[in-house]
């Protein structure tokens, strides 16, 4: 391989935050590198402008060749998963020329009967595509190391919010007694428990609100009182509302991380978040947050008891711990693994 290899970087459904992410990492690089993308499910305009170079679409369902894209095969090819029949073939492709393929996978360790299965597929059918993976955190290294990938070959930092955009805001205790949620109005992002254990929490803390930022199927479910409704918002407008909003809730039945929780952690919100999001064994520590057994809306109910209950000086901690903690992650921890990465494959 070359001293100075050609990079590429696929990633499905290309989101805002990534751009940015990317953008960081061909900066501390110091070379170009080739971005691919399929369109995500929500447009975000700007995308290009954010990550400051062209952006090569394609449908990832389908077959591609290096040739189709008018590029040169790289030498070390980034690709998300190993789902995408695009990504696949171009994955494929490098390693025809001798080149190293990275899986960036979002997964996390959830210890079921399909993640078993799921390791004897990986073993026997994928694991010889792929030359390292790229994680969220903690979790995602449980999984992909039970997947029979070696450690040093495991990295993590895969995902991360722009903290040009979530900034801390004021200390918790100034701002409204509001609780927030951000994501799709659907079963898998507990929005019924959700709604079940906030009219509970009410009937003794009527000075408090929901705030819920998203778009779904389970939109009607919210008409109570005390709960307002936004629709999808671009990321400056949740970043403001989260500067004006004490506790994060993300009471998912399934997260593979949840960037959202990294999002609040910058903005110093204070996490109540399930036990079943991947986020959780990163950003969640002693003093900032409240980790719940998902499914329980008792046990959701306690969480946000507790935390309308803390001192002056247990928010005060809540919105140190979260800034402090929200700096393991983002646009420049990211660009370091990114550069990391591609040295280690290099000197193979």
């Amino acid at each position: 391989m070359s001293e100075q290899p050609r990079i590429a970087i696929a990633w499905n459904g290309l989101p805002f935050y990534a751009a940015r992410l990317i953008r960081a990492g061909i900066e501390q690089l110091g070379k170009p590198v080739t971005v691919i993308g399929s369109q995500p499910a929500v447009p975000i305009t700007g995308m290009e402008a954010a990550l400051g170079q062209k952006i090569y679409w394609l449908n990832t369902a389908k077959s591609c060749s290096w040739s189709d894209l008018q590029v040169p095969v790289p030498e070390i090819f980034f690709q998300t998963g190993w789902a995408y029949p695009g990504f696949n073939s171009l994955g494929r492709e490098v390693r025809q020329h001798g080149g190293k393929v990275v899986s960036m996978v979002d997964n996390c360790w959830k210890n079921n009967s399909r993640q078993w299965l799921g390791a004897v597929i990986f073993r026997l059918n994928y694991q010889p595509w792929f030359d390292a993976v790229w994680v969220p955190g903690r979790s995602g290294f449980q999984l992909c190391r039970f997947f029979g990938m070696s450690e040093n070959r495991i990295y993590q930092g895969m995902y991360g919010a722009d903290p040009d955009v979530f900034t801390s805001g004021s200390p918790l205790s100034e701002r409204n007694k509001q609780f927030l949620f951000v994501g799709q109005l659907i079963e898998r992002k507990g929005v019924k428990l959700l709604v079940e254990a906030f009219q509970r929490f009410r009937e003794q803390f009527p000075d408090w609100t929901l705030k819920v930022i998203g778009s779904g199927p389970l939109a009607s479910f919210l008409d109570c009182p005390g709960i307002t409704v936004q629709g999808f918002q671009q990321p400056p407008v949740v970043a403001q509302i989260m500067r004006q909003s004490r506790f994060l809730i993300l009471p998912s039945y399934e997260e593979h991380w949840g960037l959202v929780v990294h999002e609040a952690a910058l903005s110093g919100c204070g996490l109540i978040v399930s036990h079943k999001v991947g986020a959780a064994l990163d950003l969640v520590v002693n003093g900032n947050s409240s980790v719940f057994t998902s499914g329980s809306s008792e046990k959701l109910y306690t969480a946000m008891m507790n935390s309308a209950l803390l001192s002056l000086d247990e928010l005060r901690q809540n919105h140190h711990q979260s800034l402090q903690v929200s700096s393991r992650f983002g646009p420049s921890v990211w660009a370091k693994n990114f550069v990391q990465i591609i040295l280690d494959l290099t000197s193979i």
